[in-house]
């Protein structure tokens, strides 16, 4: 009975929670997108043909990870958001269009500009695999972006010194994460190394919120899944210490672990 009220009181809760989508008109210009929506210092672009709720749930899954908790660190977290900002960092939404050679992913309005990374698409498959799309996305969003430009220092994909950098090599030197599948960028230095960190970080705070399950990355027989093998946070913990490092340091000072209950809400089957 307990658990049902709970969910109950999450539903209502989200059901009012103020994501607003403003839609393109004669006096506002969304470049090549139909509307968008800002969520915590965060513009979202749709496409033309994102479903309303899909679009509205994006942006309520992105403030699930910002509550208020004991181990955030309300300065950095506010360094967070104004980086977000006055940087204009903004995230990407579309229907489902992989391998589509006639997808344009769309200009933004000035002075929005470069500091966006990938889409998340509204696909068919519901449940877990929307679960995971969702939160893979916005996750590269916020460290390949925002992180990026935040801590510049220890974020930095392209410094050999970073502590995103050595946590990855540890990663990879202990047979934790296979980047073999990424052989076919090497040759873009840039392009490399910006998309193995962005990866890393995303399997590293899946695992340190315990969500492999809940996002669907989690093969048989082993925790993590065959690109990143452990997938549990005492894992992390034990085996890989600088990754720990930097999630202690940064990302559990500004992101709290979104409520699975409320994800799967959010994107149900």
């Amino acid at each position: 009975m307990k658990k049902i009220i709970s969910l109950f009181f999450l539903l209502i809760v989200f059901s009012c929670s103020k994501v607003n989508i403003q839609e393109k008109n004669d006096t506002n210009d969304l470049g090549d997108f139909s509307s968008f929506i800002d969520a915590k210092s965060l513009r979202i672009f749709a496409k033309e043909g994102v479903s309303e709720l899909f679009f509205k749930n994006v942006g309520k899954a992105y403030e699930a990870m910002f509550e208020d908790g004991s181990k955030i660190d309300e300065s950095m977290r506010l360094h967070y958001f104004s980086t977000s900002k006055s940087k204009y960092v903004y995230q990407r939404v579309g229907l489902f269009a992989e391998n589509d050679p006639n997808f344009d992913p769309g200009t933004p309005p000035i002075p929005f500009d470069d500091n966006a990374t990938d889409y998340i698409w509204e696909i068919k498959e519901k449940g877990v695999e929307q679960i995971g799309e969702v939160i893979e996305h916005l996750l590269h969003t916020v460290t390949n972006v925002i992180f990026y430009l935040a801590y510049s220092n220890e974020w930095d994909y392209n410094n050999t010194s970073s502590l995103l950098n050595k946590a990855m090599h540890e990663s990879i030197e202990k047979g934790v994460y296979d980047i073999s599948s990424y052989d076919e960028i090497k040759n873009d230095k840039e392009i490399y190394n910006k998309i193995l960190t962005q990866e890393y970080a995303y399997w590293l705070i899946l695992a340190e919120w315990d969500y492999f399950i809940i996002a669907g990355k989690k093969m048989e027989g082993i925790s993590g899944n065959e690109e990143f093998t452990i997938g549990t946070s005492l894992e992390i913990a034990s085996q890989l210490p600088l990754g720990h490092k930097l999630y202690k340091e940064y990302i559990e000072k500004i992101l709290s672990i979104p409520d699975s209950s409320t994800i799967k809400l959010l994107f149900p089957n």
